[in-house]
């Protein structure tokens, strides 16, 4: 009797595909929306180019937290040492956080040439506790961030100032591009990473900002030692910059999106797929300590649309047609990313190929899943030093 129901009723044997194929569309669908949601948000977002028109000054400290860069602390230097601002407003707050190379002997030969370079050993261990002494020990109405192996234009710290006086906001979150050679493991870093800016962005286009790059970040002074009161996420390695960005939203503090290419940092890919996947571990291990709740809400849905396409090519061992779900899945969202990643390409410098985003589409959800397991069971590492 089962067979003949089974044959009589072929819509029987559909129905096991029924509740995976709703859910993958519905995860696929909401997926969609969010992207297409913070593509609309970029292209909200006004574009900004320094004028020089600005009289009015603003005192600025640049901090930046180091361990172990003497190969780039040179670069750094004269990269500040090029920027066409009043250098009578400007210092710059270099925090070693128990470097064991050569670096503080670099920095305390160039500290002769410029005396608006200041050296600051940190008593705790950290890059967090590092950006606190370094914003203690600064001097400067607003606070700066970048990391030592980052790179910028002439007019960085010029447009920063402007935007500041013109607009008066208590937090700016800046643009980063991430440079790399022809290698495929750079250029899938680079396109992750341009990813990440647009959702960044985007997230400010919709008045609903969740995540920032302490790379480039700047703030009002007073306004941190406010917010950093009850700033969440202590007992994490990283996330320094976002659980900031969380802080200030929570006390309603005025933030803004510098969509500026001259006020865009550059930064380098990480040298190895292991260094890139403990790094990313890193990045989605902070997101359990969110409290934001579209923040939380957005790393969910990544995570969960992702995984479930990581997974449906193996359930076509049970069942063929779960490639057919696959196929259509992996389409939308394939078309959903190349229309965000499209839009922010020229604005980033970033040359994108079809065919390579068709090749990353494929092992993007695997890395993704990777990285959300490691995240939940890899100890946190950064600079040879372990987390909780």
């Amino acid at each position: 009797m089962v067979v003949v129901f089974r044959q009589n009723f072929p819509l029987f044997s559909v129905f096991p595909m029924i509740c995976p194929a709703i859910a993958i569309f519905i995860l696929t669908v909401l997926y969609t929306s969010l992207i297409f949601m913070f593509r609309e948000g970029w292209n909200r977002l006004p574009e900004i180019n320094t004028i020089h028109s600005t009289r009015a000054k603003v005192f600025i400290s640049v901090i930046v937290p180091f361990r172990n860069e003497q190969k780039n602390i040179e670069q750094l230097i004269h990269n500040l040492s090029q920027q066409r601002f009043s250098f009578h407003h400007l210092e710059v707050v270099m925090v070693d956080d128990h470097s064991s190379d050569n670096g503080m002997e670099i920095l305390r030969k160039m500290q002769s040439r410029y005396n608006w370079l200041k050296i600051v050993s940190s008593y705790s261990k950290g890059k967090k506790e590092a950006l606190r002494q370094g914003i203690s020990a600064a001097t400067g109405e607003l606070i700066v961030t970048t990391d030592a192996d980052c790179r910028f234009g002439k007019d960085w710290l010029q447009t920063i100032a402007e935007t500041y006086l013109n607009l008066n906001p208590d937090m700016m979150v800046m643009p980063v591009s991430m440079e790399g050679d022809h290698k495929l493991t750079d250029l899938f870093q680079q396109i992750d990473y341009l990813s990440l800016q647009m959702v960044t962005a985007g997230a400010f286009g919709i008045g609903n900002p969740i995540i920032s790059s302490g790379a480039n970040l700047a703030f009002k002074k007073k306004s941190f030692l406010e917010a950093g009161k009850s700033m969440p996420g202590q007992n994490f390695m990283s996330g320094d910059d976002v659980f900031l960005l969380h802080a200030f939203k929570n006390h309603e503090f005025k933030i803004i999106y510098l969509k500026s290419a001259q006020a865009m940092v550059k930064t380098t890919p990480a040298e190895s797929i292991f260094e890139f996947l403990q790094q990313r571990m890193r990045w989605g291990g902070k997101s359990r300590g969110y409290k934001d709740r579209f923040a939380k809400l957005t790393a969910l849905l990544i995570l969960f649309t992702n995984t479930a396409i990581a997974i449906l090519p193996f359930l076509s061992v049970i069942d063929i047609r779960y490639l057919l779900i696959w196929s259509a899945a992996i389409i939308i969202k394939v078309i959903a990313d190349w229309n965000i990643l499209k839009t922010g390409s020229p604005f980033y410098s970033i040359k994108l190929s079809l065919r390579h985003h068709l090749i990353f589409s494929i092992a993007y959800p695997y890395y993704i899943l990777i990285a959300g397991l490691g995240s939940l069971f890899v100890r946190e590492r950064w600079k040879n030093r372990k987390g909780n």
